[in-house]
This record gives C-alpha cells, structure tokens and sequence, in this order.
C-alpha cells in the first residue's frame, strides 16, 4: 500500500482560503480561522516502510521466468544431467504461466465501462490480529495537528492518519508509528472537509466546499505516494462525508445543499449518476459487501438506504432529530447514527429495517464509530467536548472519556488499539487507546 513519500510541501503561514470563518448547522460551535498558530510539521518520510511494488520480470526485482541452462558452456556434461536442467526449467515456466494466470484472474474486474454498480472485491490479505476493545479507554498523547482539524481517515494499513483542516487549506499527515505529523499537502482550490480512502491505501479523496459563497463544490483526488492532488471532479453544491465501495471501483458522494448523493467511476474520475435522496444527505457509507450505501439525511430526520446496483432509494428509516452521521458494524447486520440535536444514537437492524435502540449521548453529537472487534461504539459530542463509549451487548453508555474542544470526529486502527479524535477549536488529536 503505498503512503506518503517524499518531499511534501508545508502550508505557509497564513495559506489557504480567505475570507469569513466556516459555520455548522444548527448551532454548532464555529470554525475559527487562526493561520497564524497553525504549527510547522517536521520533515515528511524519507521512504516508505514496505517495500516497493515491482512488476513481474522486472530486471531489477529478481523476478521472472528463468533462464534456460547454457548448454554451450557445459560441452562434457553428461546429457542426463542436461536434460533434467532442462526438465526442471521447463517445469519453472509451467508453474510461471499457471501463477500469472491465477493473478490475472484475482486482479481482473472493472475495466472498461463501468459496471451498473460495485462488484465483490477480489479476496482480501491477511488481516494483523484485532484486539479486543474495553468498557473504558484510556488517553493517550495529544497530537498538535494544525487549526481546524475537522475530520480523520486512518489508511487502510493503519500506518498513516489523514486530518482535513478547513481554513488552513491543507491535509495534515500523521505517522500512527510515532504519532507525529510527517507532510502537510495544501488543497489549492478551498476548505477541506471530509476524507475517504481508496481500499488499496493508493487514494484519498477529499470533499470540498467553500463558505459562505458555496461557489467550489468538489472531491480532490491525492496520491498517497507523493501527496499531490491528482485531479478534482465537480459535484452538488456542499459535498460532505464520502465513502468508496469495497472494490474500490465507485465513490458515493452526498450533496448537502442538492439533495443528490453523486456516484464517481473511479477508473474515469467523473460522475456516473445523481441520486436524489431526502434534503440535506450529510453522510455515505457502504455496508461491508457493497450492496448498499446508507446516508444520514439530516433535515428530514431519516437514513436512507441506496441499492448500490440500481442507484435507487431501497429504504427509508425514521430516526430522531437531525441525523448527522451513519456507521455500519464490521461483522453484523447494524447500522448506527448520531443525531445531532436529539443528543441521541440510533441503532438500525439492518435486515428489518427498523430502529432497535435508541441511546442518550452528550449534546450535540457529530460523529461515531465502531471498535474493531465490534463490541463498542464510540460518539464525539461536540459541544460536550467528550467521548462516550456504548457497549453493544447492553446499549449503554460505559465510559465519557474527556477530550481536546470540540471533537469533531473519530477513526479507529484497523487492528482496534487506538482511535483517533479532531479537536476542531483545539487544533489537535487525542489519542484514545481502546484494547486491553
């Protein structure tokens, strides 16, 4: 999986976009603008830790077919001991070819035109152990991060988070190894808002929209190697919490102000389709095989579900006030979401379609996630300045862990150790770890 490598640009003093500070909805606390206290990172990495991905019969990757003995530089050798040089090599290209065959089969899928809706993804590797997460987490390190950090993505490999920071302009990196900032990378064009990987670690794309004027609504394309911004591709007007299928092949993209959620060809990099969905769809996320897409649609008090095959409305499900965002469990038939002014979690039985729980959380819950192992879920209260921790077997709150002004977000390592949480007001990220 590729990372960030190289020289990564840092954002200036005072770089990014200008203009009014960056409001939330319904009376959440504002996104102060301070490019003046945004802190310098340290050098980028100077090389990946994995190794580099060579193609077959590269020369230099000590790869390939092998070569056929030399047979003119042995003139006195028995020809028995040739002929089973040759048996055995010609026994190499055999495996070889069946070995190329095998890969070509598990890579092949999406090309040429896009299929009408995600595929399964090809088998995944080897998964490091999950450890199993606590009733009550405890705080690790605080990591200065830059002003305004609003949202987190951990890379698939768990090695490197990414952190949109609105009104700085950039995209903060940070190394999980030694939870420090590595690279900053500017996003030219305006804020960024929220972040979704690519499933092979290569992409992440980044919401972006301006305030007030709305006029720049757009996903940024980077490239993890070298933390440049590929391309953009426009979408509806205030673009929010995107996801990427599990093939890597699309990307669901809701539109905030359009009431559209915008489908991407990822291979292409353009919209495929507009779905309308409920006003004011603030969250995408698939469900683990890629069948369905479910968004939190925050002015009509609903969570839509989207056939990912048909690009049509499957279902929608009355939840509380002001759905924020959504969450589906790792191995279960859940589906979570906070809503934002009930100060509550709902919990949907994703097979019927109906809400099993409802838990009171703090005030004006903005983002949740589930721990590895899927035992526990996490809620950011935004303007409680706090984490909860809901146990999955009681649906009660067993932990209320303290946390930088204003967190924002979370995201959880892969192996389920340690999450990560935005402080929006404290420039920050607290580190929570969640196994025993």
């Amino acid at each position: 999986i590729a990372g960030p490598v190289g020289p990564a640009p840092a954002a200036a003093p005072g770089a990014g976009p200008t203009g009014p500070a960056i409001g939330t909805d319904n009376g959440a606390p504002p996104y102060h603008r301070d490019a003046a206290s945004f802190r310098q990172p340290g050098p980028p990495l100077a090389q990946p830790p994995w190794p580099p991905v060579v193609p077959a019969g590269d020369p230099g990757a000590g790869s390939g077919p092998p070569r056929p003995p030399d047979l003119g530089r042995w003139p006195g050798r028995n020809r028995a001991l040739i002929a089973t040089a040759a048996v055995v090599a010609l026994l190499a290209v055999v495996g070889l070819v069946g070995y190329v065959a095998v890969d070509r089969f598990w890579s092949s899928g999406t090309t040429g035109e896009a299929a009408p809706g995600p595929v399964a993804a090809p088998p995944a590797p080897e998964q490091a152990t999950i450890e199993s997460s606590v009733p009550i987490p405890s705080v690790g390190p605080t990591i200065p991060v830059g002003a305004t950090p609003g949202f987190v993505a951990i890379s698939p490999n768990g090695r490197f988070a990414y952190v949109a920071n609105r009104a700085a302009g950039v995209v903060t990196v940070v190394d999980t190894a030694v939870d420090e900032v590595t690279a900053t990378i500017p996003i030219p064009d305006g804020p960024p808002q929220y972040l979704a990987f690519s499933p092979d670690g290569r992409r992440v794309y980044v919401s972006v929209f301006n305030d007030p004027d709305r006029s720049i609504n757009e996903v940024a394309v980077l490239d993890t190697s070298t933390n440049t911004v590929l391309t953009t591709i426009p979408v509806g007007t205030r673009p929010y919490a995107l996801d990427v299928s599990p093939d890597g092949s699309q990307l669901y993209v809701p539109n905030h102000d359009s009431g559209t959620v915008s489908v991407i060809d990822t291979a292409a990099d353009r919209v495929l389709a507009d779905i309308a969905v409920q006003p004011n769809p603030h969250w995408a996320e698939f469900s683990p095989d890629g069948t369905r897409v479910y968004t939190a649609n925050h002015d009509s008090g609903i969570v839509t579900v989207l056939d990912a095959a048909t690009r049509s409305i499957a279902a929608e499900i009355p939840v509380e006030i002001a759905p924020h965002s959504v969450a589906v469990h790792p191995d279960r038939p859940l589906v979570a979401n906070v809503n934002y002014e009930s100060d509550s979690v709902s919990v949907i039985d994703t097979d019927s379609e109906r809400v099993i729980a409802t838990v009171s959380v703090g005030r004006h819950p903005q983002d949740l996630g589930w721990a590895a192992d899927g035992r526990h879920l996490y809620v950011t209260n935004v303007d409680a300045d706090n984490l909860m921790v809901i146990s999955t077997d009681t649906w009660q709150v067993t932990a209320t862990i303290p946390t930088g002004d204003a967190p924002t977000s979370l995201a959880v390592l892969p192996n389920g150790t340690r999450a990560y949480v935005t402080n929006l007001n404290s420039g920050t990220l607290t580190v929570l770890d969640l196994a025993g």
